[in-house]
């Protein structure tokens, strides 16, 4: 894990650094749209206890104001294909000058252990198509493309 920070759940007092994170990836993905409104009621949701969902912040721990540095979610879904639980990873956000520290690793490796616990056989994400950066740290996470293509429909 990286020094300068700690790697904890988030809690509702989070929510409006976490809104400020999830406007810099909505930012850069076309699909989505910045309203931190929806997205903190996204993220109530997801804050709920007793429910299969993980949200976990990056804490900065070596200046002393233990800035949220980054964050990451993760939702259990029931595979078909694999009998049993995998988890649906989301929100993977880093601010931009705390990348390249292993901070994103940090997180994912905490939802891989959660989701080892859960029994889960896999992990999957999705990530903008013309986004190479988080492609690339994908890859390096031990994440592989599939043939699948992800298809979406807005109910009114």
């Amino acid at each position: 894990m990286p020094a300068a920070c700690t790697i904890r759940e988030a809690r509702n007092q989070d929510l409006d650094a976490l809104a400020e994170l999830l406007g810099l990836l909505f930012a850069l993905e076309a699909d989505f749209a910045v309203d931190a409104a929806r997205q903190k009621a996204g993220l109530e949701l997801l804050l709920q206890p007793g429910q299969p969902r993980l949200a976990l912040v990056a804490v900065s721990s070596d200046d002393g104001a233990g800035r949220i540095l980054g964050m990451a979610t993760a939702q259990v879904v029931v595979s078909t294909a694999e009998g049993g639980p995998a988890l649906l990873v989301e929100d993977v956000v880093v601010r931009p000058g705390s990348r390249g520290q292993g901070i994103g690793k940090a997180l994912l490796a905490r939802i891989e252990a959660w989701g080892l616990r859960l029994g889960a056989s896999r992990l999957q994400l999705l990530a903008d198509r013309d986004n190479a950066g988080a492609h690339d740290f994908y890859r390096a996470c031990g994440f592989e493309p599939t043939n699948l293509v992800c298809l979406r429909r807005t109910l009114p």
